[in-house]
């Protein structure tokens, strides 16, 4: 008991954090600001968000994020911007989410007993008082000494474990009575039994839209102007912004090959003093190719190869040089290479190599970033002295033009993953240059040019978007009467079906293929309509048109694997929990969508990152 009580408020923080971060367990949040509510303020520093008038404080935000930051640094893994960015946005979805569902267990009354909370303890003890030394037997949790300590207890050292179950056994109860309206048939597990063990082989006519590309099938100027007036939502568009910017792009310097080059070097030394080409292989090389699931590494082994398969420096270098030779340094855009050439042959009139490499990748050191970084550093402080166009000619920079971003724009050609300008765009007015903003791959300072109202996109951007969007609707109009008009024929006479495809270029016969429901059919992919239709077809059967994915098919069961009966009654019941598990999170997931659409959310989380 004095360990418990040491290691209380360790063992408490942890489950705080447990009961926030699980949708299963629960979430904690603070209370109203009515002061605030009445007049309608929110203090962005009091609050990272506000559901329902009910705030969240950023102290609790900042308690789970450290706390998961500290859970990947101890398993090795180091954040990077991106994933930085998920892991916030993750927590503040997850105590909004807590938040509201908190708010409906006190609209539903949900309470909890004495009684539920200490047989939750007897029956379900928390994982953290598992890990307790005073409940182990040889390294082992002992359920009688943990019964016998909570049937005895000392002082207040369960005070804390009993609030907590206090707090998420509402939620449990508030989650049972969601799922209490989810019902799982004989009919249902049986389908799902069928849509994974029984295979299925089909025939279909398939008729894609492509095969319709005629020019009769193109919209007039009239019909795209039509459209346009007819469907303006459509064609609705948040406020956009245009940026200009300048980079500095982070690739190596003629030092860090240099570097690489004296790496190389420095192995050909060892391997002319002995040392094993694939013991260096394993320390030295940065070839995806060289790893292994143990980690233990491949010795730089490439197998056979011949010409043709490499890129033209290794290939040179390599069927230059005699089994038993080792050559290098060899530059390809890959790094530098060192190569062993193990053995040569002749196979199908083909020369070949067996061959090994030690591969060193070029990359940019700390003196090439820091030098880069400087130049950008520059750029900034001739924009305060002359201003940014100046500065550009100045420094003899070229001035490039982002293409129109969104406040919500995360991914930005051709910088990928970067959302970073967009914070800028929507923060600050026209004409202001930002700070030094460094990417994956570039340092950059942005300049705001212009604003893009939110409003209507003007007819000429998306002309090419309605073409499109009508020719196909004229494509697919004609596919489907081509498809009823088959399905009338095939009802009077079904051996028509494998003679479709002559009368008609337009269709494709697919078939006999085999698959599993569940699985997808080779040039017919995976479609729910088909599905369903198919688990109530006849052998032999053909089904009436279905549309799928720019195409309609009409489908004939050809053959059904028979159902192991015996195979059916050991699954069954695995799969009955399976599926009422799936469905009974597809119900909680939706009603959680919903709690938050009906929701008055004030999300503050771009004041803070």
């Amino acid at each position: 008991m004095n360990t418990m009580r040491t290691r209380m408020k360790v063992i408490l923080w942890i489950l705080l954090i447990l009961f926030i971060g699980s949708m299963t367990v629960g979430g904690l949040v603070g209370g109203a600001d009515i002061v605030n509510q009445i007049f309608g303020r929110v203090d962005a520093s009091t609050a990272i968000a506000v559901v329902n008038g009910e705030t969240i404080s950023p102290e609790l935000f900042y308690h789970q994020l450290e706390h998961n930051l500290e859970q990947a640094r101890i398993q090795g893994i180091e954040l990077d911007d991106r994933a930085l960015n998920f892991e916030r946005d993750r927590i503040i979805n997850q105590l909004i989410e807590a938040s509201l569902i908190n708010q409906e267990i006190e609209q539903r009354d949900i309470k909890v007993t004495d009684q539920e909370i200490y047989f939750e303890l007897i029956n379900n003890p928390p994982q953290e008082l598992q890990t307790i030394p005073d409940f182990l037997t040889d390294d082992v949790f002992d359920e009688a000494k943990y019964k016998l300590a909570l049937q005895n207890p000392q002082g207040d050292e369960w005070r804390p474990i009993e609030n907590y179950v206090r707090q998420y056994l509402p939620r449990q109860k508030l989650f049972n009575q969601i799922r209490a309206g989810v019902h799982i048939s004989e009919s249902d597990v049986r389908n799902e039994y069928i849509l994974q063990n029984v295979e299925y082989t089909v025939s279909a006519i398939v008729i894609r839209s492509n095969r319709f590309n005629q020019p009769e099938f193109n919209p007039t100027e009239d019909d795209m102007e039509n459209y346009f007036f007819l469907n303006p939502d459509e064609f609705r568009q948040d406020q956009q912004r245009v940026l200009s910017y300048v980079e500095w792009v982070k690739s190596p310097s003629v030092e860090d090959t240099l570097l690489a080059k004296e790496t190389a070097q420095d192995i050909l030394s060892r391997l002319k003093g002995g040392d094993a080409f694939a013991e260096l292989a394993n320390e030295f090389s940065e070839d995806p190719g060289n790893s292994t699931p143990e980690g233990t590494g491949r010795g730089g082994n490439l197998g056979w190869f011949g010409k043709g398969q490499m890129v033209a420096p290794f290939e040179e270098a390599a069927f230059s040089a005699q089994p038993g030779d080792i050559v290098g340094p060899v530059e390809t855009d890959f790094g530098i290479h060192v190569i062993q050439v193990k053995d040569r042959r002749i196979e199908n009139e083909e020369e070949q190599l067996l061959a090994s490499h030690i591969l060193l990748k070029i990359d940019m050191g700390p003196t090439t970033r820091e030098k880069i970084k400087n130049a950008a550093t520059q750029f900034s402080f001739d924009v305060e002295d002359y201003g940014f166009d100046q500065a550009v000619e100045r420094n003899n920079n070229e001035l490039r033009k982002m293409q129109p971003i969104t406040e919500q724009s995360m991914f930005i050609p051709p910088f990928g993953y970067f959302p970073e300008p967009a914070k800028f765009a929507f923060e600050n007015e026209l004409g202001i240059v930002s700070d030094v903003i460094e990417s994956d791959q570039s340092f950059t300072v942005l300049r705001l040019d212009s604003i893009i109202a939110k409003g209507t996109k003007e007819y000429g951007t998306v002309i090419n978007q309605i073409r499109t969007t009508l020719t196909t609707e004229n494509q697919m109009a004609a596919v489907k009467l081509l498809a009823e008009k088959l399905d009338s024929q095939l009802l009077e006479d079904k051996s028509l079906f494998e003679k479709a495809a002559d009368n008609d270029e337009k269709v494709e016969l697919v078939g006999p293929v085999s698959a599993k429901l569940g699985s997808s059919f080779q040039k017919i992919g995976r479609h729910e309509s088909i599905i369903g239709a198919l688990l109530a077809a006849e052998v032999g059967q053909i089904l009436p048109p279905v549309e799928i994915t720019r195409a309609y098919v009409i489908v004939k069961l050809e053959n059904r694997e028979n159902i192991d009966e015996v195979d059916w009654e050991v699954k069954k019941e695995v799969i009955r929990k399976s599926l009422l598990s799936q469905r009974e999170n597809e119900l909680l997931g939706a009603w959680v969508t919903e709690l938050k659409e009906k929701a008055d959310i004030v999300d503050n989380r771009k004041h803070y990152f």
